[in-house]
């Protein structure tokens, strides 16, 4: 006998492709576009987005509890491309990175090891040939399952495949909560705000004579400098 089909209402909401899109699009996308339009953002340095695009095409990457509020403050998005799960969380995700005009290419999101593995590959390859043709990639340095704040050296052996340089960003905004018991320390950030938008590079990682690890962690440091700069300049305490 042929098993019933699966109804939305039995997925979940959740599961379903105009939920996802109408969370991701309309409201997350929305709130984002509301904050960006009611604050004033100062680029840290002010000339940042000329220099990253003078090495173009980079890999800029931020820690993964604030990253919603850099999307919303990307000057150009024409020529950019973010890396999102296909977990239902991810198509939220990839519905508001699309409405910023964003391409998106898809991560493994499923709990089978062996899918898992090949579909982490296929979005590596996807992101090398983004970078081949050009395409700045916008990814975020801590990937779960690992720890919050620190770097996957997935993003290493991606800079290193694709000699390409590494940009750190973040994003502060001067009204804002951090969820601090949450893996990533999300950052909940609110309209009517200065943020700060600060990025420091060209980071290369070519040298074969430095270890992977030894990578991740200049990159780790680079974004937690970043990020206190953010909160810094946000706060109106930047030197």
């Amino acid at each position: 006998m042929t098993a019933p089909a699966t109804t939305p209402h039995a997925r979940g909401l959740k599961d379903h492709p105009f939920v996802r899109w109408l969370f991701g699009a309309v409201l997350i996308g929305g709130y984002l576009r509301f904050i960006r339009m009611t604050s004033r953002v100062v680029y840290d340095p002010p000339d940042c987005w000329q220099k990253a695009q003078a090495d173009w095409p980079v890999i800029a990457v931020s820690w993964h509890g604030q990253s919603n509020l850099a999307y919303a403050c990307i000057p150009d998005t024409s020529n950019l491309a973010l890396l999102i799960s296909n977990h239902p969380d991810g198509q939220m995700a990839a519905a508001m990175a699309r409405s910023f005009g964003y391409r998106t290419i898809e991560a493994a999101g499923t709990s089978d090891a062996r899918a898992q593995a090949s579909g982490g590959l296929a979005a590596f390859r996807g992101m090398l040939k983004a970078l081949k043709d050009g395409t700045t990639l916008f990814a975020t340095a801590d990937i779960p399952p690992i720890p919050g704040r620190n770097v996957s050296l997935g993003m290493i052996a991606l800079a290193r495949r694709s000699g390409r340089p590494v940009f750190a960003i973040a994003t502060a905004s001067s009204r804002r909560k951090i969820l601090t018991r949450v893996w990533d320390r999300m950052q909940m950030n609110y309209p009517f705000s200065t943020i700060a938008f600060v990025a420091e590079g060209p980071i290369w990682m070519s040298d074969k004579a430095v270890s992977d690890e030894a990578y991740a962690a200049e990159l780790k440091a680079a974004l937690d400098r970043v990020l206190e700069r953010a909160f810094a300049i946000a706060d109106g305490k930047a030197q």
